[in-house]
């Protein structure tokens, strides 16, 4: 929806609400404003108009298709505020997995730096905190990431396509296909600890 719609939306559905209103404001100006007959405020708005005018929009607020169009417009505002919430949402899941996306090719290429001389897993020790916290924000959207045995396998050549691999798909907003290349992983893992 636009946003000229919507402040037009707000806009009539605020309107609507000013003869529900109505009654309490007429109640706090006779006691505070108009209380005193030769103040300012009962010069320049006399307390007769202003009689008249909160009793229109009390009697406004008494008619049965007055209620009816507040009820469909409060229904539709209230529909309108979840969908902008909703897709605010979703935009901040996407943009959080397209980070987790970079994070996860970050970590391969490190990885594969690192490990292009032998030392695994004691040569990425220090990359061990990141890992674990891709993990874990991976974890937080459901993808399958591998356990700590991963650490125990001959390379590193596993985790860093595991990461390459995701990673790509997170970063170009693929995130169905990325979950199932994650899981596609598990059955390797599982082979290989085997072995």
């Amino acid at each position: 929806m636009s946003k000229w719609l919507k402040q037009f939306l707000f806009g009539i559905w605020g309107l609507l609400l000013i003869p529900l209103i109505a009654p309490i404001l007429d109640k706090w100006l006779q006691e505070n404003v108009f209380s005193e007959p030769n103040g300012i405020a009962a010069t320049v708005f006399p307390n007769a108009t202003a009689t008249t005018v909160f009793n229109y929009l009390l009697a406004l607020g008494q008619q049965r298709w007055f209620r009816f169009a507040l009820v469909l417009l409060t229904g539709i505002v209230i529909g309108v505020l979840l969908e902008s919430l909703n897709r605010r949402s979703d935009e901040r899941k996407a943009f959080e997995l397209r980070s987790l996306g970079f994070k996860f090719r970050s970590l391969s290429d490190n990885i594969k730096i690192r490990t292009a001389s032998s030392g695994w897993p004691d040569n990425v020790r220090d990359l061990r905190p990141a890992i674990l916290s891709a993990f874990i924000s991976a974890r937080k959207f459901d993808l399958w990431v591998p356990n700590e045995h991963v650490y125990q396998l001959p390379d590193a050549s596993f985790l860093c396509e595991y990461f390459r691999c995701v990673g790509k798909l997170l970063e170009d907003g693929h995130f169905e296909r990325a979950n199932s290349e994650a899981l596609s992983w598990r059955p390797f893992l599982d082979k290989v600890k085997l072995s």
